[in-house]
Protein backbone atom coordinates (compact mmCIF):
# COMPACT_ATOMS: atom_id res chain seq x y z
CA UNK A 1 0.00 0.00 0.00
CA UNK A 2 1.43 3.54 -1.10
CA UNK A 3 1.77 6.14 2.00
CA UNK A 4 -0.04 8.48 -0.53
CA UNK A 5 -3.08 5.74 0.16
CA UNK A 6 -2.33 5.40 3.95
CA UNK A 7 -2.60 9.31 4.26
CA UNK A 8 -5.69 9.40 2.81
CA UNK A 9 -8.18 8.70 5.59
CA UNK A 10 -8.33 10.98 8.37
CA UNK A 11 -7.37 8.20 11.04
CA UNK A 12 -5.03 6.83 9.64
CA UNK A 13 -3.51 10.29 9.20
CA UNK A 14 -3.85 11.10 12.62
CA UNK A 15 -2.06 7.77 13.48
CA UNK A 16 0.85 9.25 11.84
CA UNK A 17 0.89 12.43 13.17
CA UNK A 18 0.59 11.72 16.61
CA UNK A 19 3.92 10.05 17.32
CA UNK A 20 5.41 13.15 15.07
CA UNK A 21 3.41 15.33 17.53
CA UNK A 22 4.98 13.73 20.13
CA UNK A 23 8.27 13.18 19.39
CA UNK A 24 8.52 17.38 17.96
CA UNK A 25 7.44 18.22 21.56
CA UNK A 26 10.30 16.09 23.45
CA UNK A 27 12.82 18.14 21.36
CA UNK A 28 14.45 21.28 22.41
CA UNK A 29 15.45 22.46 25.56
CA UNK A 30 15.80 20.95 28.77
CA UNK A 31 13.45 23.56 30.15
CA UNK A 32 10.36 22.16 27.43
CA UNK A 33 7.45 21.00 29.49
CA UNK A 34 3.79 19.91 28.03
CA UNK A 35 2.82 23.66 28.88
CA UNK A 36 5.18 25.08 26.43
CA UNK A 37 3.66 22.50 23.92
CA UNK A 38 0.41 24.72 24.22
CA UNK A 39 2.25 28.28 24.27
CA UNK A 40 2.55 28.59 28.12
CA UNK A 41 5.82 28.09 29.63
CA UNK A 42 4.21 26.95 33.15
CA UNK A 43 1.07 26.50 34.83
CA UNK A 44 -0.23 29.97 36.54
CA UNK A 45 0.23 30.16 39.97
CA UNK A 46 -2.89 30.94 42.05
CA UNK A 47 -3.29 34.84 43.61
CA UNK A 48 -3.50 34.88 47.55
CA UNK A 49 -7.36 35.25 49.02
CA UNK A 50 -8.61 38.18 49.69
CA UNK A 51 -11.29 38.00 52.89
CA UNK A 52 -12.87 40.70 54.78
CA UNK A 53 -12.98 39.44 58.87
CA UNK A 54 -16.23 38.90 59.91
CA UNK A 55 -17.16 41.31 62.29
CA UNK A 56 -14.81 44.43 61.35
CA UNK A 57 -16.78 44.84 57.78
CA UNK A 58 -18.74 47.88 59.58
CA UNK A 59 -18.10 50.38 61.78
CA UNK A 60 -20.04 53.03 64.00
CA UNK A 61 -18.37 56.03 64.91
CA UNK A 62 -20.26 57.64 68.50
CA UNK A 63 -19.64 61.37 69.22
CA UNK A 64 -17.25 61.61 72.26
CA UNK A 65 -19.47 61.37 75.52
CA UNK A 66 -21.29 57.97 77.08
CA UNK A 67 -24.29 58.26 74.61
CA UNK A 68 -24.18 54.92 72.58
CA UNK A 69 -27.85 55.67 71.05
CA UNK A 70 -29.06 55.95 67.23
CA UNK A 71 -29.02 59.72 68.14
CA UNK A 72 -25.71 59.32 69.10
CA UNK A 73 -23.92 58.47 65.64
CA UNK A 74 -21.69 60.23 64.10
CA UNK A 75 -21.36 58.38 61.15
CA UNK A 76 -21.59 54.18 60.11
CA UNK A 77 -19.61 52.97 57.32
CA UNK A 78 -19.29 49.37 55.35
CA UNK A 79 -15.94 48.12 53.92
CA UNK A 80 -15.91 46.07 50.50
CA UNK A 81 -13.72 44.19 48.37
CA UNK A 82 -13.82 45.42 45.04
CA UNK A 83 -12.00 43.81 42.68
CA UNK A 84 -8.30 43.08 42.75
CA UNK A 85 -5.15 40.94 40.79
CA UNK A 86 -1.86 39.45 41.27
CA UNK A 87 0.91 39.17 39.60
CA UNK A 88 4.35 36.78 40.55
CA UNK A 89 7.92 39.35 40.31
CA UNK A 90 11.07 38.59 40.77
CA UNK A 91 11.26 35.22 39.21
CA UNK A 92 8.43 34.13 41.33
CA UNK A 93 10.05 34.66 44.63
CA UNK A 94 7.36 37.55 45.37
CA UNK A 95 3.78 38.07 44.47
CA UNK A 96 2.49 41.73 43.92
CA UNK A 97 -1.46 41.98 44.53
CA UNK A 98 -3.65 45.04 43.18
CA UNK A 99 -6.35 45.33 45.40
CA UNK A 100 -9.04 47.90 44.83
CA UNK A 101 -11.79 48.39 48.20
CA UNK A 102 -14.68 50.43 48.78
CA UNK A 103 -15.69 52.36 51.70
CA UNK A 104 -18.98 53.19 51.71
CA UNK A 105 -20.00 55.97 54.50
CA UNK A 106 -23.62 57.06 56.15
CA UNK A 107 -24.07 60.39 57.91
CA UNK A 108 -26.07 59.61 61.54
CA UNK A 109 -27.63 62.74 63.21
CA UNK A 110 -24.83 63.17 65.51
CA UNK A 111 -22.48 64.46 62.66
CA UNK A 112 -20.79 67.64 62.82
CA UNK A 113 -18.96 67.84 59.94
CA UNK A 114 -19.48 66.20 56.52
CA UNK A 115 -16.09 64.69 56.36
CA UNK A 116 -14.61 61.20 58.61
CA UNK A 117 -12.05 59.15 58.53
CA UNK A 118 -12.25 55.34 58.45
CA UNK A 119 -9.78 53.48 59.97
CA UNK A 120 -9.29 50.60 58.30
CA UNK A 121 -6.38 47.73 57.83
CA UNK A 122 -5.06 45.07 55.79
CA UNK A 123 -3.06 42.18 56.86
CA UNK A 124 -1.32 39.47 55.54
CA UNK A 125 -1.60 36.05 56.78
CA UNK A 126 -0.52 32.09 56.29
CA UNK A 127 -3.54 29.86 56.06
CA UNK A 128 -2.62 28.35 58.81
CA UNK A 129 -4.18 32.09 60.55
CA UNK A 130 -0.91 33.60 61.63
CA UNK A 131 -0.68 37.42 60.64
CA UNK A 132 2.90 37.74 59.61
CA UNK A 133 2.41 41.66 58.47
CA UNK A 134 -0.31 44.32 58.92
CA UNK A 135 -0.76 47.86 57.94
CA UNK A 136 -3.62 50.19 59.26
CA UNK A 137 -4.78 52.97 56.69
CA UNK A 138 -7.11 56.25 57.16
CA UNK A 139 -9.08 56.84 54.54
CA UNK A 140 -11.35 60.39 54.57
CA UNK A 141 -15.05 60.35 53.62
CA UNK A 142 -16.64 63.33 52.59
CA UNK A 143 -20.52 63.01 52.39
CA UNK A 144 -21.54 66.22 50.04
CA UNK A 145 -23.81 69.12 51.52
CA UNK A 146 -27.16 67.67 51.47
CA UNK A 147 -27.05 64.36 51.32
CA UNK A 148 -26.26 61.16 53.67
CA UNK A 149 -24.31 58.48 52.01
CA UNK A 150 -20.99 58.52 50.07
CA UNK A 151 -18.32 55.58 48.78
CA UNK A 152 -14.48 56.20 48.27
CA UNK A 153 -12.42 53.62 46.55
CA UNK A 154 -9.15 52.36 48.28
CA UNK A 155 -6.42 51.14 45.85
CA UNK A 156 -3.76 49.29 47.19
CA UNK A 157 -0.60 47.14 46.53
CA UNK A 158 0.70 44.33 48.54
CA UNK A 159 4.02 42.73 48.04
CA UNK A 160 4.05 39.37 49.53
CA UNK A 161 7.95 37.92 49.29
CA UNK A 162 7.58 33.92 48.62
CA UNK A 163 10.44 30.96 50.21
CA UNK A 164 10.87 27.86 49.75
CA UNK A 165 7.85 26.57 47.31
CA UNK A 166 5.30 28.73 48.90
CA UNK A 167 3.00 30.41 45.94
CA UNK A 168 0.10 33.18 46.97
CA UNK A 169 -2.19 30.69 47.07
CA UNK A 170 -0.70 29.38 50.79
CA UNK A 171 -1.38 33.03 51.62
CA UNK A 172 -4.70 35.09 52.80
CA UNK A 173 -5.22 39.32 52.81
CA UNK A 174 -7.72 40.18 55.69
CA UNK A 175 -9.29 43.82 55.36
CA UNK A 176 -11.65 45.22 58.07
CA UNK A 177 -12.38 48.29 59.61
CA UNK A 178 -9.60 48.76 62.78
CA UNK A 179 -12.17 48.55 65.67
CA UNK A 180 -11.81 49.81 69.11
CA UNK A 181 -11.74 47.48 72.04
CA UNK A 182 -15.45 49.43 72.41
CA UNK A 183 -16.18 49.20 68.70
CA UNK A 184 -15.71 45.48 68.65
CA UNK A 185 -18.19 45.02 72.22
CA UNK A 186 -20.90 47.11 70.25
CA UNK A 187 -20.92 44.60 67.35
CA UNK A 188 -21.53 41.75 68.58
Amino acid sequence: MPLFNFLKTPLRAATLAVPLLITSACSGSVDTDIFSFFGSSKPPLPCPQVEVLPGAETITIFREGVGRDLVDVRFEGIIVPFSGQCQYVDDDTAVVVELILRIGATKGPAATSQTEEFPFFVAIAERTGEIIAKKVFYSPVEVEEGRRRATVQEELEQRIPLTGLKTGGDYVIIIGFQLTREQMELQS
